[in-house]
């Protein structure tokens, strides 16, 4: 191992990514348990481990301008760590490598050929030979934050979320608003359960158009903090959501989950670990991952790999995931 005693991790990535990101340094306290591990990560993926037992300390970035990457290097520079892992691969990033001056930097290199998982796991192996890969991930949640969540819930009986929201960077992600609608009739029909809408400011607009249906259908899109939404999602019995945040927080949180998934290749990033179901089209672009969609027509907004995934299959789907987690 070299004598490394201290490592900074670094990832500027959505929170997903991060959330990938954390079987690598769970890995290596479980070998090294005396190595510090410091991560630097913006503020909103950070909120999801500030609080990790694993990490002695969390970073924040403001930005990406060299500026604000010099100012937070002069005051890493001060920590003498033995190593960089850099997971944010490009121009900037090796910049501010340099800028740290770090006796050693490993540098991630995605492949599609493994899951995001195991290749920022496959990173921290370069320096650390005997690693051993979690089979599962982990978030930890501060009791309060989760007190106060479960505080917001009826929990009369089930609880499911719908994370409907996803990034606009890309076509091939929104599964269509009325598939989530019949699918939130047929749920409510077939289970005594509430469903929880989950998401950012953003996605308040697209996701609250569900609330007419019934008065079990209850939004927190906006409403809440990175945390305590996290809290919220691991109180549910069942999260469905496209390729984002917050489904691979439900991984994380131990909570089955669905991933609806058009363009982006499940192999790469679907739901990790066991219990976790990713549907897709059969189409043969499919996955392409582009950003956008050669077969999409001038004005319609939902691409035809995503039209493809029926309502009724993610209901089927449903009843398996919660008879195996009863």
């Amino acid at each position: 191992m070299n004598n490394i005693n201290k490592i900074l991790i670094l990832r500027f990535g959505a929170i997903g990514d991060v959330v990938h990101s954390t079987a690598l340094f769970r890995s290596i306290k479980e070998k090294y348990p005396h190595v510090s591990i410091h991560y630097a990560a913006f503020r909103a993926p950070a909120a999801n481990i500030q609080n990790d037992p694993d990490l002695d300390k969390v970073w924040i970035i403001e930005g990406k301008s060299y500026k604000q990457l010099w100012k937070l290097a002069k005051e890493l520079k001060k920590e003498n760590f033995d190593a960089f892992i850099n997971l944010q691969p490009g121009i900037r990033t090796r910049i501010f490598s340099l800028m740290l001056g770090m006796p050693r930097t490993i540098t991630y290199r995605k492949t599609f050929k493994l899951h995001a998982v195991e290749n920022f796991w496959q990173t921290g192996k370069k320096l650390f030979k005997d690693l051993e890969l979690p089979k599962k991930l982990h978030i930890y949640i501060k009791e309060e934050i989760k007190n106060k969540a479960a505080g917001m819930l009826d929990k009369k009986g089930m609880v499911i979320a719908f994370n409907m929201g996803v990034s606009f960077t890309r076509q091939g992600r929104r599964w269509p608003q009325e598939y989530w609608r019949e699918l939130a009739k047929k749920l409510l029909e077939k289970y005594e359960c509430e469903i929880i809408l989950t998401g950012s400011q953003d996605d308040k607009e697209f996701s609250e158009a569900l609330l007419d249906i019934s008065p079990k259908v209850r939004s927190f899109c906006g409403k809440v903090s990175i945390e305590e939404n996290t809290a919220l999602l691991s109180l549910c019995d069942l999260v469905i959501s496209g390729d984002t945040g917050p489904l691979h927080i439900a991984t994380a949180v131990g909570v089955p989950a669905i991933g609806l998934y058009g363009a982006a290749p499940v192999s790469r990033t679907g739901p990790y670990g066991l219990n976790y179901t990713a549907l897709y089209s059969d189409k043969e672009c499919v996955p392409c991952n582009r950003r956008k969609c050669k077969y999409l027509k001038q004005n319609e907004i939902y691409t035809p790999c995503l039209m493809d995934i029926m309502p009724e299959q993610v209901l089927k789907t449903t009843a398996k995931l919660l008879l195996e987690k009863i």
